[in-house]
């Protein structure tokens, strides 16, 4: 095989390139929350390290090129199957329940979540790469240059030190540094998204988001502004479209109910009429706490199915725009925990049938409190649980299903579960992952499961692409809690066709037409100059480290910028 030429440092000075494993095993953050290392996690890196160490020897290789080779990510998921305990014979497990290394193997099909072909761990082969999928990510992030750099400095320093926090390894492409761009918050800006999002993976149409924050008034002249405004979208959208001559991305509104309705609804107006907006959903975050929402006195979020919430969704149906794509789950600090909970979707739902209910994140880690994406543990939290219909207190996913079930409304209705920074927090755990994508499939409905990754803090998206690709629930899991196979026809809906449905994208020609944009010809030169897994070594640009989100968070909360 041949050498990645970005392994070479640039310098003779500069320092080698650590041995990274494509699979992050804990300490990664979407800006929002942040997933710490556990002991678990620890043990499987050790792992893929130690068996990097091993096969690139015997191949006469450098490790971390083995590791940033189909190999590498094939002994990564072999890997997570054997320490997550997939073997039914006990004696493979250590005092602490782990399978020990070298015990516990399975990678023939239906005994493992990821399927793993024997000879991938150490032989180059295809078996993750792209078979044409139509990949639709419905929850994608950058920041731009507006008003909020000034006015809203809480969120300015919370990006510069989050980026500035990182130390920067010396490869092509890595990404962004002060010595590349002139400002730090440039590296988040639509030219390093278009790169981790359309050629560093094998996404194909991308929905871009934002952050919420108060609206700037004469009122209200600081501490505001969104870090990617309605317009900033809409002018991303233009910017990645133009360049690749199809439509590689389409927009939302971000919405703040809680943030003077009126104003939010005159925006939600202007938006509509102004044909250039043509925007396919309305984003809101319930959590986020307004400073002019307070009906006990202090800030609050608010319920979908309250007065403002409803309000919210019987203006954007009366604009013809019927889809709510809703934060929903990942405990932020700063936000309302009690309006993170879902249990006002299936009543919403249910009072509007013509509205589709888009449920960021499905809802994880809903009801637990904000401690547990901060690094915390809660146990009762876990998603490594089947529903139970006696639950007394259902939380995170289960929680949404109850609140659907108590509403009567099923499978493939008007409720759709996202799986934005969702999939990657249960990615590396094969009973969480099987159970939460076994419910969705169950409750929620296969026509009503979204693609997204939360990406660009996060970084290239196709870490979670890959992982996807080569997940199952097992005949286990099947015939023990009556989930769904996950079958190329239901992964097919969930990586994109059900989102194209509902944003009313046309699959076909998009894919067609991706195929011959500018990006993907980029992306083919790059993957043959540089090797199709070059983002396994482009570090995320969320804090790494616990104290770094914490201390992250503490300055945010500090300036009051509730985001």
């Amino acid at each position: 095989m041949t050498k990645f030429p970005w392994l070479k440092p640039a310098k003779k000075t500069d320092p080698e390139i650590p041995p990274i494993t494509p699979v992050r095993f804990g300490n990664w953050s979407n800006g929002e929350i942040f997933m710490p290392k556990t002991a678990k996690d620890e043990l499987m890196e050790k792992t893929v390290l130690d068996r990097a160490e091993e096969t690139s020897r015997r191949l006469g290789i450098d490790r971390r090129e083995f590791l940033a080779s189909s190999m590498g990510m094939a002994t990564c998921l072999a890997v997570i199957n054997q320490i997550n305990g997939c073997s039914s014979d006990d004696s493979t497990q250590d005092d602490a329940g782990k399978s020990p290394t070298g015990a516990g193997m399975c990678n023939e099909p239906g005994d493992a979540a990821f399927v793993v072909p024997t000879e991938a761990t150490c032989e180059e082969s295809d078996f993750l790469d792209s078979s044409g999928e139509f990949i639709f990510d419905i929850q994608t992030h950058s920041f731009d240059d507006g008003e909020w750099r000034e006015k809203n400095p809480g969120i300015a320093d919370y990006l510069t030190n989050d980026l500035g926090s990182l130390q920067r390894l010396p490869i092509i492409g890595a990404g962004c540094s002060t010595a590349v761009e002139p400002e730090v918050l440039d590296c988040y800006k639509q030219n390093h998204y278009a790169d981790l999002m359309f050629t560093d993976s094998d996404t194909t149409v991308a929905v871009i988001t934002s952050w919420p924050a108060n609206t700037c008034t004469e009122a209200k002249p600081v501490g505001c502004g969104l870090p990617l405004s309605n317009d900033g979208m809409r002018e991303l959208r233009d910017w990645v479209n133009n360049r690749a001559l199809s439509q590689r991305v389409v927009n939302q509104i971000q919405v703040m109910p809680n943030d003077n309705w009126p104003l939010q609804k005159e925006i939600m107006t202007m938006a509509y009429e102004d044909p250039d907006f043509r925007a396919v959903s309305w984003k809101c975050y319930p959590a986020w706490k307004s400073d002019s929402y307070r009906p006990n006195g202090l800030p609050s979020g608010y319920f979908m199915n309250d007065e403002i919430g409803q309000a919210f969704i019987q203006h954007g149906l009366d604009l013809c725009v019927p889809n709510f794509a809703i934060h929903k789950g990942l405990s932020i600090p700063g936000f309302d925990v009690e309006h993170n909970q879902s249990i006002d979707i299936g009543p919403a739902a249910k009072m509007f049938p013509d509205a589709n209910f888009i449920v960021y994140h499905s809802s994880i880690n809903a009801g637990c409190g904000a401690d547990v994406m901060a690094g915390q543990t809660a146990p009762d939290c876990s998603e490594a649980v089947p529903y139970d219909p006696d639950d007394p207190q259902p939380r995170g996913l289960n929680q949404l299903i109850r609140s659907m079930q108590d509403n009567d409304i099923g499978p493939n209705e008007n409720v759709y579960g996202e799986l934005g920074t969702a999939w990657q927090s249960v990615m590396t755990d094969t009973s969480a992952a099987q159970h939460f994508i076994g419910k969705l499939l169950l409750y929620i409905g296969e026509d009503n499961i979204c693609w997204g990754t939360d990406s660009i803090l996060v970084g290239s998206p196709q870490l979670q692409i890959t992982q996807m690709r080569s997940f199952q629930i097992t005949q286990q899991y099947q015939e023990m809690y009556g989930y769904p196979a996950l079958t190329p026809e239901r992964k097919a809906k969930l990586f994109g066709l059900n989102a194209a449905r509902i944003f009313r994208v046309d699959p076909d020609l998009e894919r067609c037409n991706a195929d011959a944009s500018m990006f993907a010809g980029v992306k083919r030169t790059m993957d043959g100059e540089l090797g199709p897994r070059r983002w396994t070594v482009k570090p995320p640009l969320g804090p790494r480290t616990r104290r770094e989100y914490m201390q992250l968070a503490r300055m945010k909360m500090a300036k009051a910028v509730p985001i």
